[in-house]
């Protein structure tokens, strides 16, 4: 490549995924404001593809330590690098219509949803993975994805558990939900209203009012995803959903 051609193209083609770059930040704060506990402990290094997991496994280590002692500034840092993408607004409508290529925004989507529901469940500082919801929705099969939307909902939120979309759930935190299951709960109030028939003006009301139902049902709800009953879900998800 000539002077020109390098001056004319100065960032690498394709650009890096920022996804798990975001990720990386956000454990790192997450490690910050539990006392600098393990990053490893809830960064999903062991999702990314090689040699990204190999990468960032070594800086999660070495920065573990560093971590500890820089409270304000890694919080600081991530505040600033993550900028709009800690936002709830502008969420997705009807992220349950999949589609090839849409699974960026269906992650950036169910990480926004996520934030606002674990603060009306007290549990503010529980990680939240935006690349695990990403592999879920790649991971569904082609019969999963022509389901109902119920259908779709269940499977979606089996493999969002599954690839622990939250990390780092105190003991306190899943106090603040019948049974200590937070996790399932959180998941299940947002799946239960990405199925809701909502305008954008209302997303965080409806949101609201799917986390008052997945708590009313926390039980029940957690007891399928324990049985990895994807049918138990969507008969859940089919008799609540026109209710957020």
């Amino acid at each position: 490549m000539n002077t020109r051609e390098h001056m004319q193209n100065p960032l690498p083609n394709p650009l890096p995924d920022a996804m798990p770059l975001r990720d990386a930040l956000r454990g790192l704060r997450h490690a910050v404001r539990r006392g600098g506990e393990t990053l490893l402990d809830v960064m999903p290094v062991d999702q990314l593809p090689r040699p990204a997991a190999e990468l960032a496994g070594m800086v999660l280590r070495e920065v573990g330590d560093f971590a500890k002692g820089v409270n304000e500034v890694a919080s600081g840092i991530a505040r600033f690098a993550l900028g709009a993408n800690e936002s709830p607004h502008g969420l997705p409508a009807q992220p349950l219509k999949l589609r090839d290529g849409a699974e960026d925004a269906f992650a950036q989507g169910v990480y926004a949803a996520l934030r606002l529901v674990l603060r009306r469940l007290n549990a503010p500082s529980v990680y939240i993975s935006e690349t695990a919801a990403r592999l879920a929705y790649l991971g569904l099969t082609d019969d999963q994805r022509r389901g109902s939307d119920a259908a779709v909902a269940a499977a979606l939120s089996l493999a969002l558990a599954q690839a622990k979309v939250m990390r780092g759930a105190s003991a306190q935190d899943a106090a603040h939900v019948p049974g200590n299951s937070l996790e399932h709960t959180a998941i299940f109030a947002v799946m239960l209203w990405m199925q809701s028939n909502r305008s954008e003006a209302d997303d965080e009301a409806a949101l609201g009012s799917a986390t008052g139902l997945a708590v009313a049902v926390a039980t029940e709800a957690d007891a399928a995803f324990v049985a990895q009953d994807s049918s138990r879900l969507a008969a859940l998800y089919a008799e609540f959903a026109a209710h957020v």
